[in-house]
C-alpha cells in the first residue's frame, strides 16, 4: 500500500470511529479542515502547509479572501494553484451540514468557481466529496445534484483513492488529466462559460440602449450614438463594480430605480462620482453630450436589476479584471449603426468580419510576454530605477496586455516594499499578518508614470481606461476612498487621459500631405491620425527623453486583400518604406515599435510564426536583425493558441541593439499540439525541458538580412553548411512555373441553386471535365486542341506519374476568350456559368492561364503544400492546378534531379531552410530556388548520378506495372523493392553531398 493511501486509510478510519462527536453541530469547520481535509489534499500531493516556503503569490494552496455573496460576506475554504494561477476550489462544510440535500452550500461554490472561470472544484463535509461542473450558470433555484458529476461518501474514498488522484492530484494537474477531465463535461446541457454569459447580457443591453437612445434623441450621428452607449454602460458598471468591492453603499445603484426620473437621478450619482474619483469616466468638463440625452426608466431599470442578487450570478468583487478585458474584447468586434430612418442596429464591424473575429490572448501568454519584457528590465532594480520606465501598448484593444502589466508592476512594488515595512511606511500598509497592501498614492503613480497605450478604436480606449482604474481600485474600501477626500483632498483615482488615448498608431499627419484632401469627413473620422510627436498629451515628451523601454500587445492579423482601405492609409504616410508585397498588417506595427523603443528597450508580440521565412516579410526581417537582437522565439507550432482560430502563432522578444557578431536565440516549439494548458502555463511559468515542448539555442546571423530566418540547433546548423556549401546548381525563376487557377472543378450543391437548372448535377464540372462530359458537349476539332489532360494529386505521386487521367481542362485562354466565337461549343458551355463566373474568371476564359509549354514534355511536379517532399517525373501532356509548381530546367538530367529532390537530404534542408507551416512544407519557388543543388564535378560523381538515374527509372517502371498487379503479396515484395531503391538513392546523395554517418544520423533524426 502506498504511504498515500495510508493516509487516506488512516483518515477515514478515525473519522468512522468518531462520526457520532463529529456530527453534532458543535464541531466546528475549522476543526474538519485541520484534521482531515488538510492531510487527504496533502496525499494528493499538494503542498498545503506551503512546506516549500513558496511566497504568497506562488503558494499551491491559499485561502481565498473574503468576498461578497448576495450582500454578505463568505470566505470559500482552499485554492489550488499551479505557478500562481488557480485551478480548483474546495469548499468545506461542518460533517453536520447535508451537502447532499442542502442546495446553498453548492450555490456558494458554484456561483465562486463560475465567477472565477474555474471549470471544476469540489465541496466537502468530509463525510461525503462532491465534484461539480462549475461552467453551469449558477442559479440559487437550483437543486443542489444540478452541475453535481461525482459523488464519494467517505468509506469509499479507499477504493476510489485511484479515481480521485486521477484528476484532483497536483501530478494529475500538471499532467493534464484534471484538464481532460474538466473537457469531457463540455458540452454538458446548461454549460456556459462566464465570458459568454455577460457577454450576452452587456450586448442586450448595448442593443436596448442604442435603440432606446437613438428613439429618444433622433439628432445624434452614429459615432455620438456610439459614445453614449458606451459611456452609459462603462459608468453603471464601473459603481456597480465599486459596490460589490465596499467602496459604493451596497445597492445605491438599483435604488436609484426605486420611483421615475433614472436618468437624471443617475447623472447627480455620475457627478458625485467625478467628484470623488477623478478618473476621466466621469469628465462632465469634456463630456457635453451624455448630459443632454434622454433615456426611458424602462430601460435602465432593466440593466441595474439584472446586476443584483438573486437575478444577478456575476459576483463583481470576484470577478476579474482580466475576465471583463476577454468580454469586452469580444464586445468591441460589433458597433452600433443607423438606419436611414435613425434605428439603431448593433452588427459586427467590417474589419473583424475580414479577421474571422476577435481573438483573447490567453493570460499565460500576455505574462509570459511581460515576464521576458518588463520583468528583464525591472529585476534587481529599485522602485526609484524604474519609476520612469514607459510601457506601450500601440494596439491595445480591451486593454489585456497593460492591465497585466500594471499588475505586474504592483506586485513587483509591494514585493521589494514589503522587504523592509517599516522604511516604506508611506507606501505599503498591514491588513493582517504577513499580508501587505500598496497605497493608493503608489498604485497612481505607477499607472500614472509606468503605462501608455493607444488604439483606433474609442470604445476600446475607454474601456481600457475603466479595466485599469479598477484595477487601482483593488483593496480600497469606502472608507479608505473617502479617508483620502476627507484629509488629503485627493480623489480616489487618476485622470488617464493623457495615457491611454484614440488614433492610429501607424498613420500620422503625413496622411494629409500625401492625399488629395476631399470634403469626406467621414472618411478622415475613420482614418483617425495619431501624431506620436504632439507635445501637449505626453508622449511628445516621451520619445524626446528617450522613447519608449518597453512595447508589448497582439496586434492585428489582416492581409492586404482584407483590409485594403488601412493599408491605403499606411501606404500614404512615412511608414510607406516598410511597405511590400504579400505582407500582413502587424508588420507595420512591429516595424514601428522598433522605432518608437529607446536603445537597449524590448518589444513583444504574439503574433503569426511564418514571418521568418514568408517572402512577403523581407523588409520585416532585415529591420529586425539590422536594427535588434532576437532573444527568443516561443513558436506554438500547431497548438491553438486561439481556440476559434486556426492561425499558427509564435511570440518574439526582442532587444533593440545593433549587433554584426552571429548570437544565440533561445528557441521553444511546442511538439504536442494538444499539450494540457496547465502544462503550458506552468511551463511559462518555471521554464523545464519535457517531451511536449522542444527548447535549443540557435545561432543567428545579423547579417544574413536577405534571407530566411532559420532556428537548428548547432550540430544541424553544422550539416546545413555543409549541404549548402556542396551546391553547384540553382533552380531560376524562369525554371519555375505554376500550375492554373482553376475556379471550381465541379459544380456543388450552392452552384446548382444558382443556375436553377435539371441540366447539371452535382459533380459535373465547368472547366474541368469527366470523358462523359466531354463527349456530351460533343467538341469540334478545333475545340479539341484546347481540350487538355487535367492531373491531381490522385494521378501525380512521389516520382511516378500515372498518365491514366480521369478528368480533362477546357485551356480557355486569351485566345480562346478574344475569339470565341470559333469555339461555339466552349462559349455554350461556359455560358451557362457567367452567373456563379466570378470577376477574375472572364467569361468564357479561365483566370491566368500559364504557359503551355511548362506542361509538356519532360518536368517535374513539385507538391506545394505536403508533410513530406514530394516531387513527380513526367514527359507526357499534364496540366496541373496551383497546387502544384512545375520544374523545368535547362542543363541538368530531370531523373536526376527528381531522385536529388525526393532525397531525405533535400527534405532535411526545405524542413529547416525552406517554409513551413507548423510541420507543412510550403514548397513555394523561394525555397525551391535556393536549393544547393549538386551536379557532378568528377567521374566518381557521374558513377552515382547515373546510379540515381536507373533507380528513378525504375521506380518509375516499377510503379507502372503495379497498376496491373492484384494479388497483395506480389505488390508488398515490389512495395519493399521501391523502398530499396529510394533508399539507394538517399545512399547516392549522401555520397555526392559528402555527408559522413554522424552527419546521416542529424539527417534522418532531424524532423
Amino acid at each position: 500500500m502506498s504511504e498515500e493511501l495510508k493516509i487516506i486509510e488512516n483518515l477515514v478510519t478515525v473519522f468512522k470511529d468518531n462520526i457520532e462527536q463529529y456530527s453534532k453541530s458543535n464541531y466546528k469547520e475549522a476543526q474538519l479542515r485541520k484534521e482531515f481535509v488538510d492531510k487527504f489534499f496533502v496525499a494528493l500531493g499538494w503542498d498545503v502547509n506551503n512546506d516549500q516556503g513558496l511566497s504568497e503569490k506562488y503558494k499551491e494552496v491559499i485561502n481565498e479572501d473574503a468576498i461578497r455573496i448576495g450582500g454578505k460576506y463568505k470566505a470559500p475554504d482552499y485554492a489550488f494553484r499551479i505557478g500562481g494561477n488557480r485551478v480548483f476550489f474546495v469548499e468545506t462544510k461542518k460533517p453536520s451540514v447535508n451537502i447532499k440535500a442542502d442546495p446553498d452550500p453548492a450555490f456558494q461554490l458554484k456561483r465562486y468557481a463560475w465567477n472565477s472561470k474555474i471549470p471544476l472544484s469540489i465541496l466537502t463535509n468530509f463525510r461525503t466529496l462532491a465534484v461539480y461542473d462549475c461552467k453551469i450558470k449558477p442559479n440559487a433555484k437550483d437543486n443542489p445534484s444540478v452541475g453535481r458529476i461525482l459523488v464519494i461518501d467517505y468509506e469509499d474514498y479507499i477504493s476510489k483513492f485511484v479515481r480521485i488522484s486521477e484528476f484532483f492530484s497536483k501530478d494529475a494537474v500538471l499532467k493534464g488529466s484534471f484538464d481532460r477531465f474538466a473537457k469531457s463535461k463540455k458540452g454538458k446541457k446548461g454549460t456556459t462559460e462566464v465570458d459568454d454569459v455577460f457577454l450576452q447580457e452587456i450586448e442586450t443591453w448595448r442593443v436596448d440602449l442604442a435603440k432606446n437612445i437613438a428613439r429618444n434623441n433622433p439628432s445624434l450621428s452614429i459615432s455620438e450614438l456610439n459614445y453614449c452607449v458606451q459611456e452609459t454602460l462603462n459608468r453603471i458598471l464601473f459603481l456597480r463594480i465599486c459596490e460589490d468591492r465596499s467602496i459604493e453603499p451596497y445597492e445605491r445603484l438599483r435604488n436609484l430605480t426605486n420611483s421615475g426620473d433614472v436618468y437624471s437621478k443617475l447623472l447627480i450619482h455620475f457627478e458625485n462620482a467625478e467628484n470623488k474619483y477623478d478618473s476621466g469616466i466621469f469628465d462632465f468638463k469634456n463630456d457635453k453630450l451624455t448630459t443632454s440625452i434622454s433615456i426611458d426608466d424602462s430601460v435602465l431599470s432593466k440593466i441595474i436589476s439584472t446586476l443584483y442578487y438573486p437575478h444577478s450570478p456575476y459576483d463583481f468583487s470576484i470577478l476579474s479584471i482580466e475576465i471583463l478585458g476577454n468580454v469586452y474584447e469580444q464586445f468591441l468586434g460589433k458597433n452600433i449603426r443607423l438606419t436611414p430612418t435613425h434605428k439603431a442596429k448593433v452588427e459586427e464591424k467590417p474589419e473583424v468580419r475580414q479577421a474571422g473575429g476577435v481573438y483573447y490572448t490567453p493570460d499565460y501568454v500576455v505574462d509570459y510576454i511581460i515576464k521576458n519584457t518588463i520583468g528583464q528590465l525591472v529585476i534587481g532594480k529599485s522602485p526609484e530605477k524604474i519609476k520612469n520606465l514607459k510601457i506601450l501598448d500601440l494596439a491595445s484593444g480591451s486593454g489585456t496586455f497593460l492591465v497585466r502589466a500594471y499588475s505586474y508592476l504592483l506586485d513587483y512594488h509591494l514585493s521589494y516594499y514589503q522587504k523592509n515595512p517599516k522604511k516604506y511606511k508611506k507606501e505599503i500598509y498591514q491588513v493582517k499578518e504577513n499580508q501587505w497592501h500598496l497605497t493608493t498614492e503608489v498604485r497612481k503613480r505607477i499607472l500614472l508614470n509606468n503605462i501608455f497605450g493607444v488604439d483606433i478604436d474609442p470604445q476600446a480606449v475607454e474601456i481600457t481606461k475603466l479595466s485599469l482604474l479598477l484595477k487601482v481600485l483593488e483593496n480600497e474600501t469606502k472608507e479608505s476612498v473617502n479617508q483620502q477626500l476627507k484629509l488629503f483632498q485627493e480623489r480616489a483615482l487618476p485622470n488617464i487621459d493623457a495615457n491611454i488615448r484614440c488614433g492610429n498608431s501607424l498613420v500620422d499627419s503625413s496622411y494629409f500631405e500625401q492625399t488629395i484632401l476631399t470634403s469626406n469627413i467621414e472618411k478622415i473620422k475613420r482614418v483617425k491620425p495619431f501624431d506620436w510627436k504632439d507635445s501637449d498629451k505626453g508622449f511628445g515628451k516621451i520619445l524626446r527623453e528617450g522613447k519608449f523601454d518597453v512595447i508589448i500587445g497582439n496586434p492585428p492579423y489582416i492581409k492586404e486583400d482584407k483590409g485594403r482601405e488601412a493599408f491605403d492609409w499606411v501606404k500614404r504616410t512615412n511608414m510607406k518604406k516598410y511597405y511590400q508585397k504579400y505582407m500582413d498588417m502587424w508588420y507595420f506595427f512591429t516595424c514601428k515599435s522598433i522605432d518608437l523603443l529607446k536603445k537597449g528597450g524590448y518589444h513583444s508580440f504574439i503574433a503569426q510564426n511564418n514571418w521568418v521565412t514568408s517572402d512577403g516579410a523581407s523588409i520585416l526581417r532585415k529591420k529586425i536583425l539590422s536594427e535588434t537582437k532576437l532573444l527568443s522565439f516561443f513558436d506554438f507550432n500547431e497548438f491553438k493558441v486561439f481556440k476559434d482560430a486556426s492561425i499558427q502563432t509564435m511570440v518574439f522578444v526582442l532587444e533593440k541593439t545593433k549587433t554584426t557578431e552571429p548570437y544565440d536565440v533561445d528557441y521553444y516549439k511546442v511538439i504536442d499540439k494538444k499539450i494540457p494548458i496547465d502544462t503550458l502555463r506552468g511551463y511559462f511559468e518555471l521554464p523545464k525541458k519535457n517531451d511536449k515542448i522542444m527548447n535549443f539555442n540557435s545561432e543567428i546571423d545579423p547579417t544574413e538580412t536577405d534571407k530566411p530566418i532559420t532556428f537548428v540547433n548547432i550540430d544541424t546548423r553544422k550539416v546545413l553548411k555543409k549541404i549548402f556549401s556542396r551546391g553547384n546548381f540553382h533552380l531560376k525563376k524562369a525554371d519555375i512555373g505554376n500550375g492554373i487557377d482553376v475556379l471550381q472543378d465541379f459544380i456543388t450543391k450552392k452552384h446548382l441553386k444558382v443556375l436553377k437548372s435539371p441540366e447539371f448535377e452535382k459533380g459535373d464540372g465547368i472547366f474541368i471535365l469527366r470523358k462523359n462530359e466531354i463527349k456530351k458537349i460533343g467538341f469540334n476539332k478545333t475545340e479539341k486542341k484546347k481540350i487538355k489532360p487535367y492531373y491531381t494529386s490522385e494521378e501525380l505521386a512521389k516520382y511516378y506519374g500515372n498518365p491514366m487521367n480521369k478528368y480533362f481542362l477546357i485551356y480557355a485562354d486569351l485566345e480562346v476568350r478574344s475569339n470565341i466565337n470559333n469555339y461555339p461549343n466552349i462559349k455554350n458551355h461556359l455560358g451557362k456559368f457567367k452567373k456563379i463566373l466570378t470577376s477574375d474568371f472572364k467569361p468564357y476564359g479561365i483566370h491566368r492561364p500559364r504557359k503551355q509549354k511548362y506542361f509538356e514534355g519532360e518536368k517535374i511536379f513539385s507538391l506545394r503544400k505536403t508533410t513530406q517532399a514530394s516531387f513527380t517525373y513526367t514527359d507526357f501532356p499534364c496540366y496541373v492546378s496551383r497546387a502544384f509548381l512545375i520544374i523545368k530546367p535547362i542543363g541538368i538530367d530531370l531523373k536526376y534531379l527528381t531522385g536529388i529532390l525526393n532525397s531525405k537530404l533535400i527534405n532535411f534542408w526545405l524542413y529547416h531552410m525552406g517554409k513551413r507551416q507548423g510541420e507543412q512544407l510550403q514548397v513555394d519557388k523561394t525555397p525551391l530556388m535556393n536549393l544547393p543543388i549538386r551536379l557532378s564535378s568528377d567521374q566518381q560523381e557521374n558513377v552515382l548520378k547515373e546510379e540515381i538515374v536507373q533507380a528513378v527509372e525504375g521506380i518509375i517502371s516499377i510503379k507502372e506495372h503495379m497498376k496491373s498487379v492484384k494479388l497483395v503479396n506480389e505488390l508488398d515484395v515490389l512495395e519493399r523493392k521501391v523502398l530499396s531503391l529510394q533508399n539507394a538513392i538517399d545512399d547516392r546523395v549522401y555520397s555526392i553531398y559528402n555527408i559522413k554517418n554522424t552527419e546521416i544520423a542529424i539527417i534522418e533524426n532531424g524532423f
